[in-house]
């Protein structure tokens, strides 16, 4: 197995590819000593490769209002798309997917995500962790989504056709039965990163910004993780370390602030 993944990063092949490889070879090592076949798994004891952790790359506030600006120029939709991006740290997929029956008054349900395949075109999908979330939206977050299903009806009004019964939030057609192609919006974005010379950004860096900011505002974990939809909270953890790390510094000073002043004084009047 060892040479076999050697073999493969020769070819050009990934670590985390090779990585998905290994765990289908465990699995498969795992069934068959459920079956009698063998007595051990020797996957467990193979070095696939390791993976590194991507940086993770988001957006400042002022960056981030230069490319809503500029969106919004492109037209209106896209200002919400990005918007809505930034403030819930949805996937890309998920966003396309919401239908208006998703979006409540409080808060959006993310249960389903828009996929692209040049085999089955678009079409909706479970989501990434196959598992569904709630999203709470803020009065900002509420008046994006009610922005965008008036933007609909005017669009459907001026040309004369009915809505459908349940139209997409993020529209492609009149009546609201196509959704934005999930490419778009990442294509846009690209180009509007570009256009300010910020080429380290991409789509997926709202949703990066969307758990930094929090993370760094001292929301717990758990809530953080829940809102991006993560399978687990320590999915979480590991992506976003970097920005734990600053808080711990953080929490170091605010104790050291809290004890310092007192025990020097204890010091002094010892001496």
């Amino acid at each position: 197995m060892d040479r076999l993944y050697r073999d493969l990063v020769t070819q050009g092949s990934s670590p985390a590819s090779i990585r998905q490889t290994h765990a289908i070879i465990r699995r498969f090592f795992n069934q068959a000593m459920k079956w009698g076949w063998t007595e051990c798994n020797p996957a467990l004891l193979a070095s696939p490769p390791k993976v590194a952790t991507p940086t993770v790359v988001a957006p400042t506030v002022e960056q981030l209002i230069k490319i809503l600006e500029e969106a919004k120029a492109v037209h209106p939709q896209w200002e919400a798309f990005f918007t809505l991006a930034a403030l819930t740290g949805m996937r890309r997929g998920e966003l396309c997917a919401l239908h208006w029956d998703d979006c409540g008054d409080r808060g959006i349900k993310v249960i389903k995500s828009l996929i692209y395949t040049p085999a089955d075109g678009t079409r909706e999908a479970p989501t990434k962790t196959h598992q569904g979330c709630y999203v709470a939206l803020d009065e900002l977050g509420r008046s994006v989504v009610e922005g965008q299903k008036e933007q609909l009806r005017q669009a459907a009004k001026s040309l004369r056709v009915d809505l459908v019964a349940n139209p997409y939030l993020f529209y492609s057609s009149p009546d609201g039965s196509l959704p934005v192609h999930p490419d778009s919006p990442s294509k846009l974005f690209r180009r509007i990163a570009d256009n300010f010379g910020l080429k380290e950004l991409h789509l997926h860096s709202l949703r990066h910004f969307a758990a930094t900011q929090l993370v760094a505002a001292g929301m717990d974990i758990r809530t953080v993780s829940g809102r991006l939809g993560h399978a687990d909270a320590s999915v979480t953890l590991k992506v976003y370390s970097h920005v734990l790390e600053a808080k711990n510094q953080e929490a170091a000073a605010i104790m050291g602030a809290l004890l310092g002043s007192t025990i020097r004084a204890r010091v002094q009047s010892r001496e």
